[in-house]
């Protein structure tokens, strides 16, 4: 059957036979409770032999009818809410409708039924609570469904025009918030602590957490789907606003670099004021931070738009301009602590935008050294061994780094007879730096996966130049191929700063002898769009940052 106002299935509201009976055997009940509470004018020792202290257990095949009953006045009667709802007027703070009220209405006789019952027998009374607890959620999911479905047929998520307030949205999602809300202390009112504590002394089995998990499962569970219908008509706002907001992100962007920061943003900050002033006054606080939240991803997701792209087409100050008017919106959506927290703002989100932006500010020589020292850290952090580990040493004396080439071991095969041919390059970093050092590199071993090189370079450097911060030396294991380009086996890095003789903290030496072995795990770069090789790969103009992403992909892990 179908309420041909609503849509409202009514199948769900029959009540099961025997239940016109409960409203008559509950007062039944409460009569004997009353009888039952003048024991107290007895003495104590005739108060416990009374065959009437049980009466309870009487009632106890009636109480899943009583459930049916509350229930069903329950369903019935959001359902004539919501068919008789009107908007509150007065002088409230925020609109919301007369089912919301209806709705907490019903909840809360439910939950006066429960005090009224006063079951004696708190470890029988737990299959009791979980019931009033899942009939006052299923009431409330009912509520929910009820009244997005009613939003839903006035065009709500169709409606193709520009963004405005829409009084009927903001009416729904206060009164769902409020449903909400009424749910969140319910386990308190029915004082489930109590219950749950006398369950566990009665059963000895120390299982508390799962008796409470089985009983706020059912709340939890109901929360989360009003939470979820919330956003999902939240979200429409963010969404009709964004061609809006992907307009004044364009003129913020593109205005003359002679118009400052300040001024281009102007038509962004005041299309975001107008609607969100009205969104506050129309909105309970916690449905206008839900709105706040989604905006201000938009606004992100849109300076990222502008800010990605044809780096040729931009200059310095484009990125400048961007970063600034990034800053400008964190404090205007954090409006001095009357908006939203600065840790929810600088979200995931924002932190990647906020990177790339400093990526993009950053010129080709600094960026690349920047990537490699994130390599260095990822060589720090790395215990995986897939691609082989390469055994060196290295020590600093009289204006020359000296570096030994051991061996290596299980290096990976790239070649059709199941071996490689490897050889290993080295490599001194930042080249800003070490201009003057060319790269040098061992001879070839063939058919092995476990070469032994022992081969000794020396490189003439100064201590300054070891002690640079970033300051690192470059492992490159080869394939050596004789008909096609070699192939890329594996990658490590040293840091200078930690070698004897470099190291304030170590003793000068020599040679080599009673130097300790390092072994550095081999490594791929797995991280195909990494953000600062998508940077440098922007740059279609620039040809040290073009030569080095192409360098660099060939050693990105397939």
């Amino acid at each position: 059957m179908q309420n041909t106002e609503l849509g409202i299935p009514t199948d769900e509201l029959v009540l099961a036979p025997g239940a016109e009976l409960a409203t008559s055997t509950f007062e039944l009940y409460l009569a004997v409770q009353e009888l039952v509470n003048f024991r107290e004018n007895l003495p104590p020792q005739d108060q416990k032999t009374l065959a009437i202290n049980t009466y309870y257990e009487w009632f106890e095949p009636a109480v899943d009818k009583w459930m049916d009953v509350a229930k069903y006045k329950a369903m019935h009667r959001i359902r004539k809410a919501l068919e008789l709802n009107k908007t509150c007027t007065g002088d409230f703070i925020v609109k919301h409708s007369t089912s919301a009220v209806d709705a907490t209405s019903c909840f809360f006789q439910i939950k006066e039924f429960w005090r009224q019952l006063a079951w004696p027998d708190l470890v029988g009374s737990y299959n009791f609570v979980v019931k009033i607890i899942d009939c006052i959620c299923s009431a409330a999911v009912y509520y929910s469904d009820l009244l997005h479905q009613k939003l839903q047929d006035t065009g709500y998520y169709e409606d193709p025009t520009a963004f405005k307030v829409n009084g009927e949205m903001c009416v729904t999602v206060n009164d769902l918030e409020y449903v909400r809300r009424s749910l969140a202390a319910l386990g308190t009112e029915l004082h489930v602590d109590n219950i749950l504590e006398a369950v566990e002394m009665a059963t000895g089995d120390g299982n508390r957490q799962q008796w409470r998990n089985a009983l706020y499962g059912i709340l939890d569970g109901a929360t989360t789907q009003l939470e979820a219908r919330v956003l999902q008509i939240i979200s429409r706002v963010a969404a009709k606003m964004r061609p809006a907001l992907k307009k004044a992100m364009f003129h913020l962007a593109w205005s003359p670099d002679s118009l400052p920061t300040a001024e281009a943003i102007c038509p962004l900050l005041e299309y975001l004021d107008s609607h969100l002033v009205a969104l506050n006054a129309a909105l309970l606080p916690r449905n206008f931070e839900r709105v706040l939240h989604d905006v201000w991803d938009v606004c992100l997701l849109e300076l990222g738009q502008q800010m990605d792209g044809n780096a040729g087409d931009k200059v310095a100050v484009f990125y400048e301009r961007l970063y600034e008017a990034l800053e400008i919106l964190v404090d205007f959506f954090h409006a001095d602590q009357k908006g939203l927290p600065l840790d929810q703002l600088k979200s995931a989100t924002y932190w990647r935008v906020e990177q790339r932006l400093q990526y993009h500010k950053t010129e080709t020589e600094g960026l690349i050294h920047l990537y490699y020292l994130q390599r260095l850290q990822d060589q720090l952090s790395t215990e995986s061994i897939e691609y082989g580990v390469l055994s060196v040493r290295a020590y600093f004396n009289h204006d020359s780094l000296c570096v030994e080439v051991l061996n290596a071991r299980d290096v990976i095969p790239l070649d059709p007879n199941g071996f490689s041919d490897p050889f290993v390059i080295i490599e001194l970093l930042p080249r800003k730096v070490f201009a003057h050092c060319a790269e040098q590199q061992t001879n070839v071993q063939k058919k092995t996966l476990h070469p032994m090189f022992d081969e000794c370079f020396e490189f003439s450097v100064t201590l300054e130049q070891c002690r640079v911060e970033g300051a690192m030396i470059l492992f490159t294991v080869m394939d050596h191929d004789v008909l096609t380009f070699n192939d890329f086996a594996g990658e490590a890095f040293l840091a200078l700063g930690n070698i004897p003789g470099v190291d304030e903290n170590n003793t000068s030496i020599d040679n080599f002898h009673g130097l300790k072995t390092v072994e550095l795990n081999l490594m791929h770069q797995k991280n195909k769009n990494h953000a600062i090789l998508q940077t440098l790969e922007s740059r279609t103009g620039d040809k040290m940052a073009q030569d080095f992403v192409k360098k660099q992909k060939q050693r990105i892990s397939a």
